[in-house]
């Protein structure tokens, strides 16, 4: 009687196991690394140090955890995600599109758990970026950069009325402000070829301030209603003082523009356009953005002369306020 209850006991465990939601195994690291290595495995790589894509068949994990911001990958697993390669990952062999497996909405939050705690990699660290100082006009710039450094070359973005363009060669970058982490990207950025070797990817001749602005631009890509920032709204520019404005004006702008801003410093003569004569100008009809950027990213950034140099490095943003303070009671 006992050994007949026993059994009983045994198969309604077993039955009540199988018919189990498996969100009661979130959090189960066993159970994270037995799907990673029945379904993930055969294409993905998730430990090793970095190899060339040529030997490889998918993009390596092993530091998926640090690379991929949590929303998207869940997305990913369950199969709500574009495929990243238009040319497949190997673009140098033929083969048919094979779909990505896909995962139960608790599978895919417990593979996610567990990547976000062991697919880490230390070389990834705090990115010295910080977005929300990011300003319309260095996504402006930062995407100049991403011609300029012949990112779509390779990389596939949104132009007018959501229209590819790009190669497609590596990973489509249109949504790639809700896909990556900053913090990864920017490390990647600093040295691609430290995780992609031998790939394709390219070490570019870039300064820390543009990489700013190229990094920041490709972090605000696909996200709806990015907030950027506005310094003109700052306690700086709350708190401005036109004494230390005229002493700005004296010290960086009277060579060019002239005393008071009359246009004739000594700075002018040779320059082609000449500065701007302020005084014949009503600056308080001149939009906060508008002088700021003229100051701060200089001429070419509004369209105006080259000769008009960025003062953003070498002023500080209280400078900066007192000096279009100034500008503005003359």
């Amino acid at each position: 009687m006992f050994s007949w209850l026993k059994i009983f006991f045994v198969f309604s465990f077993l039955a009540l196991s199988i018919l189990l939601p498996s969100s009661l195994w979130a959090g189960n690291d066993g159970y994270a690394e037995k799907i990673i290595n029945s379904q993930c495995k055969s294409c993905h790589r998730f430990e090793g140090k970095p190899k060339s894509k040529f030997e490889i068949k998918a993009p390596d994990l092993m530091w998926g955890g640090v690379k991929y911001q949590r929303p998207w990958l869940i997305r990913r697993l369950l199969g709500q995600e574009e495929n990243l390669y238009p040319n497949g990952y190997r673009w140098d062999k033929l083969r048919l599109s094979l779909k990505h497996m896909i995962l139960t909405i608790e599978e895919a939050k417990v593979v996610a758990d567990y990547m976000e705690k062991k697919m880490l990699d230390s070389r990834v660290k705090k990115s010295p970026i910080d977005m929300s100082t990011f300003t319309k006009m260095e996504a402006e710039l930062g995407a100049e950069l991403f011609k300029e450094y012949s990112c779509l070359g390779c990389h596939q973005i949104k132009g007018e009325e959501g229209k590819l363009i790009g190669g497609p060669i590596s990973t489509t970058l249109f949504d790639a402000g809700n896909r990556y982490t900053l913090d990864w990207l920017s490390r990647f950025t600093e040295n691609p070829q430290d995780f992609t070797p031998h790939s394709g990817e390219y070490l570019a001749d870039i300064s820390m301030r543009k990489a700013r602005h190229l990094i920041g631009y490709v972090m605000t890509l696909g996200v709806k209603d990015f907030k950027f920032y506005e310094p003109w709204t700052s306690k700086e520019f709350k708190n401005t003082d036109i004494e230390s404005g005229a002493k700005v004006y004296k010290e960086y702008c009277m060579q060019c523009h002239g005393k008071k801003g009359g246009g004739a410093g000594p700075g002018a003569k040779g320059l082609e356009p000449k500065p701007v004569v302020h005084k014949e100008l009503s600056l308080n009809d001149y939009p906060d953005d508008y002088l700021y950027n003229l100051i701060f990213y200089g001429g070419k950034s509004v369209g105006k002369s080259t000769n008009m140099p960025d003062w953003g490095m070498t002023l500080s943003k209280q400078s900066i306020a007192d000096v279009i303070a100034y500008l503005r009671s003359n």
